[in-house]
């Protein structure tokens, strides 16, 4: 039976550690990842942060092979000259021992992997195939001397439960504090910068977090039962 867990990872032993220390205030969400034996292939949203810096720490990355921008959105989710998050896919090679490694070497698949406020650590979650999967993964860990805590560890029972409708923490508190608060009433109860004000955000980063997350909840519940369908 499959195994979820969630780890906090810090930023050296998993992804971006070099572009995160250029640019702390970027918020990172990792919503796919493609490894292989010499490369590493994540699919990301960056925001709340200055992109022109976020940019050339990518690029003068001397492990990074690839940059491309696949999106970019002003606060209210369209294309605009004034970004606000962009979609990236970055290539670099893979010659250290990291975490992302040893999950593609027990065929486990990273579910969601968020930056932390510091950009010093991740809160990722890994969906692992078998409780000996996890087993190997951790030997692995040891071996190449690799740091992370395990904040969570349960067995799904049905898909969407398996990624926790695609959710993240702060995307849930984003939602819930809008659904409380009347934002999603007609008419609206509080503005968008009156809630970002109660979680004590931008309305920049909240703006950011509500679109991801009816993103992600679709993404698990309406357009997954329609492909579970088909």
């Amino acid at each position: 039976m499959s195994v979820l867990a969630e780890f906090t990872v810090p930023a050296d032993d998993f992804v971006l550690a070099e572009t995160l220390a250029a640019a702390p205030k970027m918020t990172i969400e990792i919503k796919r990842v493609a490894a292989g034996k010499t490369h590493v292939t994540p699919y990301f949203w960056a925001t709340g942060g200055n992109f022109r810096v976020f940019d050339d720490a990518l690029r003068d990355d001397e492990m990074v092979l690839e940059v491309l921008t696949l999106e970019e959105h002003d606060d209210t989710g369209q294309l605009a000259q004034d970004v606000e998050e962009r979609f990236y896919r970055v290539v670099w090679e893979a010659d250290v021992p990291n975490l992302i490694q040893g999950v593609a070497a027990v065929k486990a698949t990273v579910l969601d992997a968020v930056t932390s406020e510091t950009g010093h650590e991740w809160e990722v979650k890994v969906l692992f195939p078998d409780e000996s999967a996890l087993s190997t993964f951790n030997e692995y860990s040891l071996e190449h001397d690799l740091t992370y805590e395990a904040r969570r560890l349960y067995r799904p029972e049905k898909p969407a439960d398996t990624a926790e409708y695609g959710v993240t923490d702060a995307q849930q508190e984003a939602l819930e504090a809008a659904y409380h608060g009347g934002y999603f009433a007609i008419p609206r109860d509080q503005t968008l910068t009156e809630l970002a004000d109660t979680l004590d955000i931008s309305r920049n980063a909240l703006s950011a977090r509500l679109r991801r997350g009816h993103r992600n909840l679709l993404e698990q519940t309406i357009i997954h039962e329609e492909s579970g369908g088909s």
